[in-house]
């Protein structure tokens, strides 16, 4: 599973809690940035699969993820990616290697940049409710590298909740997430956002910086 790809369809997601589900979706993709910097950090919760060919899909599995400005830490069950916005740090647990590597001026690697490209790049759908309320989103980009992406947003609730999303990747794998939990305004320090070497005495340490 593509790190980068992981990291950039989850920051996707933050953006989505407190936007309103409208027949007008340019305008819900336009609201992902000034909601994602509306807020001082936001931490989600998460469960998700992953298919490598798009139709046949491992166990869920849970994740957490969190993002401060320009930083961000993503937990999954065998790999943990954290970035201070200068520096990022890929830590593969079961080989006890951590790899650091320098925040590059690519889209993936910064979530804010991430939401300025989709208001850009992204063509986006408004697909109607069905029975229960639930409306969907879908955004395509066909000469990206999420060529599409389909939300699932339930729109019964005082502030619309983002209940799931699958993210079709251009070399035709899909992931699958379905939100947990949703948090704001946490007190986050810049720690927080670095890898504790110290903490880690028996794992690797691979700078490709």
């Amino acid at each position: 599973m593509k790190t980068k790809s992981i990291i950039a369809c989850l920051f996707l997601l933050f953006a989505t809690q407190a936007v309103k589900a409208q027949n007008n979706a340019d305008v819900i993709i336009r609201a992902f940035i000034s909601q994602i910097k509306s807020h001082k950090n936001l931490e989600m919760g998460f469960t998700y699969q992953f298919s490598p060919d798009g139709k046949d899909f491992n166990e869920a599995e849970n994740g957490k993820a969190w993002l401060q400005g320009e930083a961000y830490k993503v937990e999954m069950a065998d790999q943990h990616t954290i970035s201070n916005g200068k520096t990022i740090w890929t830590y593969l647990i079961d080989e006890e290697e951590v790899m650091v590597s320098n925040a590059s001026e690519g889209i993936d690697n910064t979530p804010l940049k991430l939401f300025t490209s989709l208001d850009e790049s992204y063509a986006a759908t408004f697909s109607g409710f069905d029975a229960n309320g639930i409306a969907t989103i879908e955004l395509a980009n066909p000469k990206g590298q999420y060529k599409r992406v389909s939300l699932k947003i339930d729109t019964k609730k005082t502030t619309p909740t983002i209940n799931s999303a699958d993210i079709y990747v251009e070399d035709g794998s899909r992931l699958t997430i379905n939100i947990k939990e949703l948090k704001f305004d946490q007190d986050l320090d810049d720690k927080f956002f670095t890898f504790d070497e110290k903490a880690h005495p028996n794992v690797d340490v691979i700078d490709m910086r």
